[in-house]
């Protein structure tokens, strides 16, 4: 851009210009703590769901805690059963995160391109809002278009 227009630089293209506020390193940190945090966590998911459909049900297994469940679960199917239905989660996680980190920091870096002061709190608010929701539609519209009609 030069300085005063909207108008890019003399040699900069189109693409260049559009896309200058993007930071791809935002969006494989963003995969990345989605992957790992689910990774690490999905056990207890598990858990949290195996109480839930056990409730009050004769036929299901009765466990009488988070680590009688973790260990009859273990015993049972080992570590492959404490695992059991991680792929789309893993999926799910990993590209929902990647896409908010990607959207949140593009518009963070929008927002105070030619400003000397920071962001107020609410403006980090906002585009965090703004994040959210562009990350929803473009993973519902995208990867779920037979809920939307699409």
């Amino acid at each position: 851009m030069t300085p005063g227009s909207d108008q890019p630089a003399p040699g900069a293209s189109l693409w260049s210009t559009v896309f200058r506020h993007v930071r791809y390193e935002n969006l494989v940190a963003g995969v990345s703590g989605g992957v790992l945090s689910n990774l690490a966590l999905h056990p207890l998911d598990l858990v949290k769901i195996r109480f839930a459909v056990s409730d009050g049900l004769e036929l299901r297994p009765k466990y009488k805690g988070i680590v009688h469940c973790l260990t009859t679960i273990w015993k049972i199917d080992g570590l492959r059963g404490l695992y059991q239905g991680v792929t789309p989660n893993v999926w799910g996680a990993g590209l929902s995160w990647g896409l908010y980190f990607f959207f949140y920091n593009a518009i963070k870096s929008y927002k105070t391109e030619g400003r000397a002061e920071r962001l107020e709190a609410t403006e980090y608010l906002v585009s965090a809002a703004q994040a959210g929701v562009r990350s929803w539609a473009v993973w519902n519209i995208t990867w779920c278009p037979s809920v939307y009609d699409i």
